[in-house]
């Protein structure tokens, strides 16, 4: 089993190795750190050294410096286990952990899977309208939760950029640059790098980052020959047994590759398409989750009988039990009701 550790985060990579050398009587004794071993990171293309340690020292190669640790080496010889921090989307393959002495060659190998991405929130209501508590409810309304500083610095590098602040979990407000601009630069005009308006005020307003870790179910897109209104979608994907899916969940099933060309209601009356084969007449060439706004100041959602098709989200037990929250009430429905995303309804409470 892979191990699926989340972005930003770290994981433990282990790898334990026996010392069988076995000395003649009257032969030297073999020192304890006399094993070569040698961590890589294995593609088809190549093989790419993380690191190598004998001898007591570890020689970690650049790129994963201040990254990569030896966990217990060399205090315990024979504990070759790796810790990598600061997990990005692009760590996500095949590990091979290589044990050599004299002759003897031994290796294995550990595949890791690192869960989750980073998207951008901007709700119906506007740039720049949400306070940090409803930042994080805003995140959790679509089926995510509101990300990490270092969530947002793994998203950067591997390309997110956004020139609109926003909220993060530590209520700090920030933003990704990769492409610094005028109007786009922060206190760096020329220099990416995430920004930051440092800890702010928790009823100022900006919009959010939020995180989904990974897709529980299958988003599918569906059409008609006359594609859908808003409620439309609705009712066409209940009678599918399913229900219109939250932005989160596509934004999790793009970052599993699903790929469509094709505008789509979801549930918070947003209309997007994910992307991930660039073609100039989709999304301009550019990978990513898509929104088509109201207003070329990109705000606003469509008009709700405006024509589109739609994205459904089936749960894997056939069941979608999910909980929204509207100050101090709770809903409880199965299908819950995502066409009423702005009207509180009193439920049974936590579950």
């Amino acid at each position: 089993m892979p191990l699926r550790p989340l972005l930003g985060s770290k994981v433990v990579v282990p790898c334990y190795f026996q010392d069988n050398t076995v000395n003649d009587p009257g032969a030297p004794t073999i020192a304890p750190l006399s094993h070569r071993i040698k961590w890589t990171y294995v593609t088809k293309e190549k093989v790419s050294t993380i690191l190598v340690a004998s001898e007591g020292k570890v020689q970690v190669e650049t790129e994963y410096l201040d990254r990569v640790t030896m966990v217990n080496y060399p205090l315990v010889p024979t504990d070759a286990t790796m810790e990598m921090t600061e997990l990005r989307s692009k760590d996500s393959g095949t590990y091979r952990c290589e044990v050599m002495h004299g002759i003897e060659d031994n290796y294995d190998s550990v595949d890791i899977q690192v869960q989750g991405v980073v998207f951008h929130y901007r709700p119906i209501t506007g740039r720049y309208t949400l306070t940090f508590l409803e930042a994080q409810q805003a995140c959790q309304n679509i089926g995510a939760v509101i990300a990490s500083p270092p969530q947002l610095q793994a998203a950067f590098e591997k390309g997110l950029h956004q020139c609109d602040a926003g909220w993060l979990r530590d209520q700090t407000v920030r933003y990704p640059i990769v492409s610094p601009r005028d109007n786009c630069a922060g206190n760096l005009p020329h220099l990416p790098g995430v920004r930051s308006y440092g800890l702010r005020p928790a009823t100022e307003r900006y919009d959010v980052f939020c995180y989904v870790e990974r897709l529980r179910g299958e988003v599918f897109f569906t059409s008609d020959y006359d594609s859908f209104s808003y409620e439309e979608a609705v009712q066409h994907c209940q009678k599918l047994n399913t229900t219109l899916a939250a932005p989160g969940q596509l934004y999790a099933a793009w970052n599993q590759g699903l790929d469509k060309c094709r505008p789509g209601w979801l549930m918070d009356r947003s209309v997007r398409y994910p992307i991930t084969t660039p073609r100039s007449h989709c999304g301009g060439g550019q990978v990513g989750v898509h929104i088509i706004y109201a207003f070329p100041n990109q705000t606003g959602f469509p008009d709700e009988h405006s024509r589109y098709d739609a994205y459904c989200f089936k749960g894997r037990n056939g069941l979608w039990l999910v909980e929204l929250t509207c100050g101090n009430k709770n809903w409880n429905d199965v299908p819950c009701n995502y066409h009423l995303p702005f009207t509180c309804k009193t439920g049974p409470g936590q579950f």
